[in-house]
């Protein structure tokens, strides 16, 4: 395990806002979905997915990081079902909402972006659906940093805490109740199957950076070592002493950092072997 001592005083480095980024509803096979672009027409890009609480707006603080660092690269982020402008895509619903996402909206969500690999930054229970993405489609994915993960029986959903959470996330959602109610039926998704998720870690391929906040109220330390477990590919493990469950956005300079360090150590046989594979979604 690494541990990566940030000095506090950077907490309140923010991300200034300049690149124009193209918001827009994106019609796919599974629905429309609220989407952040930026580097249209590239076919590999780094995708943000959020908390179950965000929406794209969550993403910019992040994506604008990335895009100072990777400048012309393609940067997406998505507002998830019932989340932000997107709507819940009724057709979709089920008892599993989370492998819906990651099976099928997901996928959907890509091929109308002509997307056909990603980098991937997955925070809270975004790191599920990750996860359960990157196991079915391995051949799309290069690498992978989970923030603060959620993948198997969340702490108990505290409603009185989700409008706290919401705006620690500058999130803006359309129907904030609704997307109250799509993250509880995912948070009771993994209650009720705490190995969903865990059951299909040991099939990533994706070299995995770990990111956590030693003072997360959520207790994800448990979740971090619960997926740590169970990765058989290469992987990094960070821990920030200062931090709790939203290190992206409170010390966003060093996180930002770290994601780009991990992305800009690929080397070539890697890159090779990953280009000999091939699929579809």
């Amino acid at each position: 395990m690494l541990q990566f001592r940030q000095d506090e005083r950077t907490k309140g480095a923010r991300i200034v806002k300049a690149t124009p980024w193209r918001r827009q509803i994106i019609d796919t096979d599974a629905g429309g979905i609220e989407t952040l672009d930026n580097g249209a027409g590239q076919n590999r890009a780094i995708l943000l997915v959020t908390h179950g609480l965000g929406s794209i707006h969550s993403a910019e603080e992040i994506a604008e990081g990335l895009n100072a660092r990777f400048p012309g690269r393609r940067i997406i982020a998505y507002s998830r079902p019932g989340r932000g402008a997107s709507p819940e895509c009724g057709h979709l619903a089920s008892t599993d909402p989370l492998s819906q996402e990651a099976h099928a909206l997901l996928p959907a969500l890509l091929r109308a972006l002509g997307l056909t690999s990603v980098d991937i930054v997955a925070h809270s229970d975004g790191v599920a659906v990750a996860v359960l993405f990157a196991s079915a489609h391995p051949w799309m994915v290069g690498r992978m940093v989970a923030i603060c993960p959620q993948v198997h029986t969340p702490e108990r959903v505290d409603p009185s805490r989700c409008v706290e959470d919401i705006e620690k996330l500058g999130a803006d959602h359309t129907n904030t109740l609704g997307a109250i109610r799509c993250w509880s039926a995912q948070c009771e998704t993994l209650t009720a199957n705490p190995g969903m998720v865990l059951d299909r870690v040991g099939a990533l391929t994706a070299p995995l950076l770990l990111i956590q906040g030693l003072k997360d109220e959520y207790g994800a330390q448990r979740q971090m070592e619960a997926l740590s477990d169970r990765v058989h590919g290469p992987m990094k493990w960070v821990m920030l002493r200062h931090d709790g469950h939203f290190p992206q956005h409170d010390n966003a300079d060093v996180v930002i950092d770290m994601i780009c360090g991990h992305f800009g150590d690929l080397s070539s046989e890697t890159t090779s072997k990953r280009r000999q594979r091939r699929g579809a979604i």
